[in-house]
């Protein structure tokens, strides 16, 4: 070979090395649109087979439900649905269901089946058939999907006299599906049973006595968002939020009284200790019109022995009021060092151990001007506080030394000592991101420790709450997210097709750091990662060693919703920590869609 040709492919080599890794690049993405794209589809087309099932179902029309079963469906191992009562308490009876016997189930057996479930119900008010997973996909033809079922209604065959109402029965199950595509139609191969529950209840529990109670208060939108100044041009959807109830004795009487944060009428009720309670928050010098607050704190922060009050806001400054300990407070606010604008929620501990109690604050972004960075892990927020509490009612700004600044949208915030260190830890529930679990250091510092312990928890991050619900003697994590029926669509190529769409759009620069970031969590487990994001609910256990597991699936504490609220409080007073969790969404399109 001359030297004229060795130089001509010394040159060439690199140039036909990147031709090469070009051309692979734009196959293995063009493959992976595909892949995107055929996930859409079958997502689609198997939403509405549900959908047209579930049409059947409540009809009582099994004729039209058989129809979505395969001619050929067989199952070789099945048996009827029954159910096992595992408690009864307070007119609630649950049972857990099974499968009776071991036989080989048709098409026959399997109506046999159906009309068994819908015969437990008189009537039926509620009902749903949701996707909840892809578990594989054979070929174009042939998928393996999870689908959730929900019934809700009055139980059948009860007899009653005229002044009893009829008790409710629900009923919850995980299904696996086998489906094979006939000519333009899913058809049902083969059914399994993953879990069921059912729950039935004569609704004597609780009683609604809010009227009796003495409690009118209506929640207001915050009237600022809807003013020039405030207008959330970025992201409307930030002005029907609203905020939440507190309670505390703020009177030392005894008794619990209420707070409602609100955007424009916050309201301070005193309990009587008689069942009922009066609006005293003009009487206790508290502000009858504020707007937006989104979070109340009653916390001793001057060590006098009262709870004073921590009002986190929205669009106007915090507020701090002392209590004078006569049943009113004094608004102290003024050089207090709780300033700031766009707080979520906030919390109180003595994270530093010198015997005052400190506050932390979580923020949002700034809707006028900024929308979530990214649908999965968004970093701009207006960034959290650790306020110190420095005595005689004023705080100091520590968040940078300390390590907790934070960029998500913050709406969860909680202390605990997660590792019996005799410290206060923090985690940190964020909206379209990642949480995070910061270890108290014990020398006014925290350390991120969210990747090492398994708490990251990629969901839509609502609240968090700290609790021992396996008792034993460490505290464990739930943390309240949401569970949409898109949840298959959160699957490894659509995730991807993120990364592809902000190259295609330009962004990429801007959106690098956080796939950075999520590649340094999860590497290429793509699908994990855009699996967690709408799985739901999260209930996390410590092992004692400063490591969590999820065990949500397994303990089916991640239910369909958007889970607002959390928390744990034994309300059967059986030594157990239980969970209460508070959903809602309301589009105005369809009930279907989450």
């Amino acid at each position: 070979m001359s030297k004229k040709q060795k130089r001509i492919v010394f040159y060439s080599s690199p140039l036909v090395l990147l031709v090469i890794a070009v051309v692979g690049g734009m196959s293995y993405f063009q493959g992976l649109q595909e892949d995107a794209t055929r996930l859409a589809e079958t997502g689609r087309e198997t939403i509405d087979m549900l959908k047209a099932y579930m049409v059947g179902l409540e009809k009582n029309d099994i004729d039209e439900v058989m129809s979505f079963y395969d001619d050929g469906y067989a199952n070789e191992d099945d048996g009827l649905w029954t159910e096992r009562l595992v408690s009864t308490k307070d007119g609630i009876s649950v049972y857990d269901w099974s499968v009776a016997g071991s036989q080989k189930y048709g098409k026959a057996e399997i109506r046999g089946q159906i009309q068994a479930l819908v015969g437990k119900f008189d009537t039926l008010q509620e009902s749903k058939l949701k996707l909840d997973t892809f578990e594989e996909f054979i070929s174009d033809d042939e998928i393996v999907a999870r689908a959730f079922l929900w019934l809700r209604g009055t139980q059948a065959g009860q007899e009653m006299t005229a002044e009893e109402a009829p008790k409710v029965i629900e009923s919850l199950a995980l299904f696996r599906m086998n489906l094979k595509k006939v000519g333009t139609n899913w058809k049902i191969q083969k059914q399994e049973l993953i879990y069921g529950k059912t729950v039935t209840g004569d609704r004597s529990g609780f009683t609604d006595i809010t009227v009796e109670a003495g409690i009118d208060f209506v929640t207001n939108h915050n009237p600022n968002w809807f003013t020039p100044e405030w207008e959330p041009k970025k992201f409307g959807i930030i002005k029907f939020g609203s905020a939440g109830v507190t309670t505390a004795d703020y009177d030392n009487d005894g008794w619990y009284d209420l707070f409602f944060g609100d955007g424009k009428h916050p309201r301070l009720y005193r309990n009587r200790g008689d069942g009922t309670f009066a609006d005293v928050t003009a009487e206790a010098g508290l502000p009858t019109e504020m707007l937006g607050i989104n979070v109340a704190v009653f916390a001793d922060f001057d060590n006098d022995g009262d709870k004073d009050l921590f009002l986190g806001c929205g669009t106007d400054q915090n507020r701090l009021y002392r209590n004078n300990g006569d049943g009113t407070f004094t608004d102290v606010s003024e050089g207090s060092g709780i300033g700031g604008i766009l707080v979520t929620v906030a919390t109180a501990a003595d994270f530093d151990n010198d015997g005052k109690t400190d506050l932390y604050l979580g923020r949002y972004l700034d809707p006028r001007v900024n929308l979530p960075t990214t649908l999965f892990f968004t970093r701009n927020s207006e960034g959290n506080s650790l306020l110190h509490n420095e005595g005689n009612l004023k705080f100091k700004e520590v968040t940078e030394q300390a390590g907790v600044r934070n960029g998500g949208l913050t709406l969860g915030v909680t202390w605990g000592d997660y590792d019996n260190d005799g410290d206060q830890d923090l985690y940190v529930a964020n909206d379209f991101g990642k949480n995070d679990l910061y270890r108290n250091e014990g020398d006014g510092t925290f350390t991120d420790v969210s990747t090492e312990t398994g708490t990251h928890d990629f969901g839509f991050g609502m609240s968090a709450s700290f609790g021992d619900v396996d008792n034993d003697g460490d505290l464990d994590l739930y943390v309240s997210n949401v569970h949409s029926g898109q949840r298959w669509f959160g699957q490894s190529s659509t995730l991807i097709q993120y990364l592809i769409n902000s190259v295609e759009q330009g962004t990429i620069v801007e959106d690098f750091p956080s796939y950075k970031e999520i590649f340094s969590l999860v590497g290429m487990s793509w699908a994990s990662y855009g699996d967690k994001m709408v799985k739901g609910n999260s209930l996390l256990i410590n092992d004692g060693k400063g490591h969590f597991t999820d065990i949500s699936e397994a303990t089916n504490t991640n239910p369909f919703g958007w889970f607002w609220g959390s928390t744990f409080f034994d309300y059967d007073n059986d030594g157990k920590k239980d969970i209460l969790a508070v959903n809602g969404w309301v589009t105005a399109n369809s009930h279907e869609d989450l």
